[in-house]
């Protein structure tokens, strides 16, 4: 079976099984695990969130501290790669929030 990494939401482990959720195509299982899909997959288009999640960075609605959103879902995040995700995504503000913030830092 062929899948594109750019139709992945997110991956999700099953013991030795994963999980790949996708957007237009039904999920399908397959007989691979978390850390065989860490060292495929692109650094900059995959961020692993959890023990047993790694997830799309271009699909992502949005993040907290906690969960990450997208399409729908909502992932917990867990505590040892909580730093993992920031790092990772490029945060974008319109002017008019910047703004707010830094009047707020008294800059």
């Amino acid at each position: 079976m062929k899948i594109d990494f750019q139709d992945i939401l997110y991956i999700e482990a099953r013991k030795n099984y994963t999980r790949l959720v996708m957007g237009e195509r039904p999920a399908v299982t397959v007989l691979v695990t978390m850390k065989q899909w860490e060292r495929v997959l692109p650094r900059d288009l995959f961020c692993r969130i959890h023990r047993g999640y790694i997830v799309s960075i271009g699909k992502l609605s949005s993040f907290d501290n906690k969960y990450v959103y997208l399409q729908g879902n909502k992932i917990s995040i867990g505590e040892q790669y909580r730093t993992a995700l920031p790092g990772a995504v490029t945060i974008l503000a319109n002017e008019s929030a910047r703004k707010e913030v830094f009047s707020g830092l008294g800059i």
